[in-house]
């Protein structure tokens, strides 16, 4: 009797243990497959990883690119301008030069003129003195004809009778009384 109950007790303990055993197996089944599912995420997740890695460096790459045309280009830019700037400068101070020049060569020019008119008029005898409004006749010049205003025979009138006009009398008044552009 204790061999049948130790034999059943035995068979107890191996068919508990051969449950425990299979529930175990199940266990270590599941937690197997549930961390082959968690490495294939974790491999899936780093391959995403790995490949957006890769993407940004491309990306960032490109970018390195475009900001090295983009910083040449400013510099040809800059350099056209600069170029442009100075011919631009160059040209204004050429043209400054030659306004200048221009000026300073009209101005003698009417020195000159003004010096001539001012040395015949100191040369000319009283004589020569023409009708016109106190106007002397340039040597060479057309005479006087009738058609000229009675006020500027009047003019002429006063200045026979005084012998010659005021600017003649006195040159160095800063007047001129004859006419530079007849």
């Amino acid at each position: 009797m204790e061999l049948d109950a130790a034999g059943r007790q035995l068979a107890e303990l191996r068919t508990q243990f051969s449950t425990e055993l299979e529930r175990a197996r199940e266990a270590v089944t599941l937690a197997q497959e549930r961390a082959e599912a968690s490495e294939r995420r974790s491999l899936r997740e780093l391959d995403a990883e790995r490949t957006a890695r890769q993407q940004s460096e491309r990306t960032a790459e490109a970018l390195r690119g475009e900001l090295v045309a983009a910083r040449s280009e400013a510099r040809d830019v800059a350099v056209a301008q600069a170029e442009v700037r100075a011919r631009l400068e160059a040209q204004a101070a050429t043209l400054a030069d030659r306004l200048a020049s221009t000026e300073q060569a009209q101005r003698r020019a009417e020195r000159a003129e003004a010096e001539a008119a001012l040395a015949e008029l100191r040369v000319a005898p009283p004589g020569q003195w023409e009708s016109g409004g106190g106007r002397r006749r340039k040597a060479g010049g057309p005479a006087p004809t009738e058609q000229e205003a009675p006020g500027e025979k009047l003019d002429e009138q006063q200045d026979d009778k005084q012998g010659a006009p005021a600017a003649a009398l006195n040159p160095d008044d800063g007047s001129d009384s004859s006419d530079s552009k007849n």
